[in-house]
């Protein structure tokens, strides 16, 4: 019975490999669907690890923000927006610092 079980495996090995000498392509796309699961965890993985980053980043440039005392309860609509505009103004430098660290480079731990 061993015998042949051994000559079984040993001819679906023979098709396997004249199959992949004759068309790589089914190979290929076996390997691909196979690699899709795997792939797609390490840029979830990535994608966390560079978004994480980001916020940290971004929560250590807010700290550096120091608002005005009457921006926490502004007392009319036009000192809200004024306030409102400051922040954004921070919150886009970080974006432009951000990029500007990205593209020179730069790379979170874990990466």
């Amino acid at each position: 019975m061993k015998t042949y079980a051994l000559f079984a495996v040993i001819i679906v090995c023979f098709f396997a490999v004249i199959t992949a000498m004759v068309r790589p392509d089914i190979v290929e796309q076996k390997y691909l669907q196979m690699r899709v699961p795997i792939d797609n965890y390490f840029a979830e993985k990535n994608a966390k690890i560079w978004n994480d980053a980001k916020e940290t980043e971004r929560a250590t440039w807010l700290i550096k923000l120091h608002l005005p005392a009457d921006c926490g309860a502004p007392k009319s609509a036009m000192r809200g927006i004024e306030c409102h505009n400051l922040m954004q103004l921070h919150i886009d430098t970080f974006e432009q610092n951000w990029s500007n660290k990205v593209r020179g480079g730069w790379k979170p731990e874990g990466i």
